[in-house]
């Protein structure tokens, strides 16, 4: 089983702490809803929830963004199937799930593009944040576990793809997570933020619906 890896932010480093849904290759879209919301890249951070390609548009434009100081995100379903199929050389199942964009971009935009998606090999699952109101916990699926604490063994497969917990919370069996305030998801489509004991799922499904959802977290 591959490790998960954690990140702590210091939230004093910024004055506002953004988190968004998953982008999905809509550039132009995240460009849109950052200006309504005022965001400013001097001073702020924004943090994905991963799942940053495929069914979108613009997908190169949103990998960009990992070079941006401004810009921080977990690894998402989407990513780990593009590393997939770079190790593999196998690009079925990305293929199936969105990835056609990358055999449509030049040699040079792939090298890129691998390059900038290379980067998740290092990135983290986890991305945990506090302040005043609370510890924050960042992942793109799941916490799968009763009770968090950093840097904790936990079934990566279960970060980046897991529905159950969300399924029973639908199913009317939602269930706190200890050892954090907040949780906050993407990966489960939604018309708006959910809510279900103390996580937020904030998937609004991007491509298909032009709406991306933004948490604030500071």
């Amino acid at each position: 089983m591959s490790s998960v890896r954690y990140h702590k932010i210091n939230s004093s480093d910024w004055q506002h702490i953004w988190v968004v849904g998953d982008i999905h290759g809509c550039y132009s879209l995240l460009q849109s809803r950052l200006a309504d919301i005022g965001f400013c890249r001097e001073k702020d951070l924004l943090i994905s929830v991963g799942d940053n390609i495929d069914r979108g548009p613009e997908n190169m434009d949103v990998l960009r963004l990992l070079n941006e100081p401004w810009f921080i995100s977990v690894m998402g379903n989407h990513e780990a199937m593009a590393l997939e199929a770079f190790a593999t050389q196998d690009g079925n199942m990305w293929l199936g799930n969105g990835g056609a964009w990358f055999f449509d971009l030049t040699q040079e935009e792939q090298q890129e593009a691998i390059t900038l998606l290379l980067t998740f090999h290092q990135r983290p699952h986890i991305i945990e944040a506090e302040n005043e109101s609370g510890t924050y916990v960042i992942a793109h699926a799941d916490y799968p576990a009763t009770h968090y604490q950093f840097g904790k063994t936990v079934d990566l497969n279960g970060v980046l793809w897991s529905v159950e917990r969300v399924l029973r919370s639908l199913d009317e069996k939602s269930e706190i997570i200890g050892g954090a305030d907040h949780f906050i998801f993407g990966h489960m489509i939604f018309d708006h933020i959910q809510l279900f004991a103390n996580q937020h799922y904030i998937d609004t499904g991007s491509a298909k619906s032009g709406k991306l959802a933004f948490y604030r977290l500071q």
